[in-house]
């Protein structure tokens, strides 16, 4: 027996679309339109609100009270802390161009003195590259026995340079 056809899909019509999927009603059992008065009605009381609290605030700063409160501020004096800054920078600058251009001492008790900037820039010139290098040190060898210049309370082993020095003359210290 032939199998039997099965039947076409049915066309769906624009205002009989419903969707299983995520369940939505039927569009036949919702509204048409939105209730126009109580929308209306919200916006106005919007705009009379804010009109009514502009109107308010106006009034409010407008209005003086006496008192206290409303007393005009005082007017302060400005810092007198440079009465001629131009005359102070010139004098700053004198100084530090006179410092720079002068011999003085910067500390007599420990003999450091200052020179002119380009008397020593002449100075160092003169030395070539060794104006730069660092100071002769004098070198310091640790006696023997000191492990290094370290100090400590205990006695060198017997045996190393320093436990014949410590036990005396001749190693005729204590067994």
């Amino acid at each position: 027996m032939p199998e039997p056809m099965p039947e076409p899909m049915p066309e769906p019509s624009r205002d009989r679309i419903h969707d299983d999927v995520a369940d939505h009603a039927d569009p036949g059992l919702e509204a048409p339109g939105i209730a126009l008065k109580p929308v209306l009605l919200t916006g106005l009381g919007i705009v009379v609100f804010v009109g009514a609290s502009l109107a308010g605030l106006w009034l409010y700063y407008r209005s003086e009270v006496p008192g206290p409160v409303a007393q005009a501020p005082r007017a302060f004096p400005g810092p007198q802390l440079q009465q001629n800054p131009g005359g102070d920078l010139a004098r700053f600058l004198a100084d530090q161009r006179h410092r720079l251009e002068g011999y003085g001492w910067v500390d007599r008790d420990r003999g450091i003195a200052r020179m002119p900037i380009g008397e020593a820039m002449r100075r160092l010139a003169d030395r070539g590259t060794t104006a730069y290098a660092a100071p002769v040190q004098p070198e310091r060898w640790p006696s023997l026995g000191s492990r290094g210049g370290a100090v400590s309370a205990l006695p060198a082993p017997r045996g190393s340079p320093g436990a014949a020095a410590a036990s005396g003359p001749a190693g005729g210290g204590a067994p």
